[in-house]
């Protein structure tokens, strides 16, 4: 009479061994996605807020000094850098146009660029 052992045997243990190593594969693959997508948002939080920063500048810029803005700078934010640059172009005499393009080194990344004109009052603004 033969006895029958228990336990797995070393089929079964191999097929698992391969499974596994599938799984933690392919998770692998969808966390480095996960990170690439995390880092793009970075990115762009970085951007938006470089060119939000520009925007209220020139905004809050009285009419007459607005060549004042008129630059190019660079941020640094860790590897990347943020690179922005402001033009003030005069359409009228009382009118101007300004435009303000921010991108990063960031790989892939492309420049966001916004264009506003500003125009001066005509008259005082009365009770300021």
């Amino acid at each position: 009479m033969t006895r029958r052992r228990s336990g797995f045997t070393l089929v079964e243990i191999m097929m698992a061994v391969v499974i596994f190593s599938v799984v933690i594969l392919s998770l692998e693959g969808l966390s480095f996605r996960v990170s690439q997508s995390s880092t793009r948002a970075t990115d762009q939080a970085l951007n938006m807020a470089a060119l939000l920063s520009r925007v209220d500048r020139a905004a809050m810029t009285p009419f007459g000094s607005l060549s004042t803005i008129a630059a190019c700078d660079t941020t640094v934010s860790g590897p990347y850098q943020v690179y922005g640059c402001t033009t003030v172009d005069s359409i009228a005499p009382r009118l101007d146009s300004i435009r303000i393009i921010v991108w990063t080194t960031l790989p892939g990344a492309r420049p966001d660029t916004m264009t506003m004109q500003r125009g001066q009052a005509w008259a005082p603004i009365p009770l300021r």
